[in-house]
């Protein structure tokens, strides 16, 4: 056995080895580049994917429950969920199941059309009026401009987002009216700008604006415990469909109703899934072209050394053990590129993580950098199965071995 690995090292080396060497570098170059693009494919998808879809579920929630089916946030009917109710939904906790996990918040909401005027720019916008319990940690990480501090504690306080302040020109400090319509009547307020958010979500910051729920509520002549619509956030995103279904059927009344926030953004998540497909194309095409470059390189080397084959079956060595010399070559190959595509991609993809070089379009992408985000049960997936679907096609060259007959490959030496 070791004589046999010894002899698989030294091929390619040595003067006289020129070509051999060259083969080889090129298997290692093939098996790396196609590990590298595949291991920052799955890390670009997974990126995309939790990225966009936690920036939706941070604003949105995971459940929405409202007067109507599927609404598009102009519909102002207020609701009440009593208490029993509330507690009854944050009570649910499906894991025995098989959910992953349970409910972790309701928050009540007011969602309602209002008219933006600063001098004589108009704007139209839905203001959601937020209360105490609203998840401010997460509305912090957008703010880009002035104080989320000073909007949560100061009356009559607004958050813009760019897209809308950019429209109207406007500055923090300043004051805008917001133009409520209710019963037919236009009711003007005075708003202070306390500051800029910035999602990156266009479909949501061309709309949203943000202000204190006690600011409106007296306006729209809404109760202490009235809103538009309650928003559920559960503990894993993967538990909207169960979830949905069961607050449905067992606990909302029936005049009111519950719908997923994928379905409310179905277009966004849609091509959110369509890039597994692309991911699972890419990774395949990658894995075919690795092995056809495997076993063709494997085939030149396999011919190359026909002579020293021939010369190994003069001295009594036995088609097993010159197929074996050949596996460990193409073992070595395999492992050496592996390590150096590995070793590539994480490194490409943590100086991308740190310092942004790759820019996107955030008004297209809904992000403005290439996200990457590594899977490491799926890394050590793709290096078995290249390890394993290149180490199995290896065979086929090697069985051009049995036919080398050492009396023709020696005459000519």
């Amino acid at each position: 056995m070791k004589h046999i690995w010894y002899i698989a090292k030294k091929i390619g080396v040595g003067q006289g080895a020129r070509f051999t060497r060259f083969m080889l570098l090129l298997g290692i170059l093939s098996v790396a580049l196609s590990v590298t693009v595949m291991i920052l494919t799955s890390a670009i998808t997974n990126g995309f994917q939790n990225q966009i879809s936690n920036k939706i579920y941070n604003f949105w929630g995971h459940i929405h429950i409202s007067a109507n089916y599927m609404n598009d946030f102009f519909d102002a009917e207020a609701i009440h969920l009593s208490d029993q109710t509330i507690d009854e939904i944050k009570g649910v906790d499906l894991r025995s199941q098989g959910s992953i996990g349970a409910v972790k918040s309701v928050t009540g909401i007011i969602q309602y059309p209002v008219i933006l005027q600063n001098n004589t720019e108009l704007e139209g916008s839905i203001l959601r009026g937020i209360d105490d319990d609203y998840p401010y940690d997460v509305l912090r990480k957008f703010v880009v401009e002035g104080s989320l501090d000073s909007f949560m504690v100061q009356p009559r306080s607004v958050l813009l987002s760019e897209e809308i302040n950019r429209k109207l020109n406007t500055k923090i400090g300043q004051y805008l009216i917001l133009n409520f319509v209710r019963d037919g009547k236009e009711i003007p307020r005075r708003f202070k700008v306390a500051g800029i958010y910035n999602t990156g979500l266009l479909e949501y910051d061309e709309k949203i604006i943000f202000v204190q729920r006690k600011d409106v509520a007296e306006v729209l002549n809404f109760g202490d415990k009235e809103f538009t619509s309650y928003e559920i956030v559960l503990d894993d995103p993967r538990d909207i469909a169960e979830y949905d279904n069961f607050i449905y059927e067992n606990i909302i009344p029936s005049e009111l109703f519950n719908y997923s926030i994928e379905e409310l953004f179905s277009d966004i998540f849609n091509w959110v899934r369509l890039q597994e497909t692309n991911e699972k194309i890419i990774i395949g095409l990658l894995l075919i072209v690795c092995i056809i470059n495997m076993v063709t390189v494997f085939f030149i080397l396999v011919m190359e050394k026909v002579q020293l084959i021939g010369l190994f079956k003069a001295i009594g060595a036995t088609d097993a053990k010159i197929r074996r010399i050949f596996i460990y070559l193409a073992l070595r190959i395999l492992l050496i590129g592996l390590g150096i595509g590995n070793f590539v991609a994480l490194g490409l993809g943590f100086a991308q993580q740190q310092w942004k070089w790759f820019k996107l379009k955030e008004a297209d992408y809904y992000i403005d950098a290439v996200p990457i985000e590594f899977n490491l049960e799926f890394i050590l997936f793709i290096n078995v199965l290249t390890l394993l679907m290149c180490f199995l096609f290896m065979f086929l060259p090697a069985m051009i071995l049995s036919k080398i007959n050492p009396s023709k490959t020696l005459r000519f030496t």
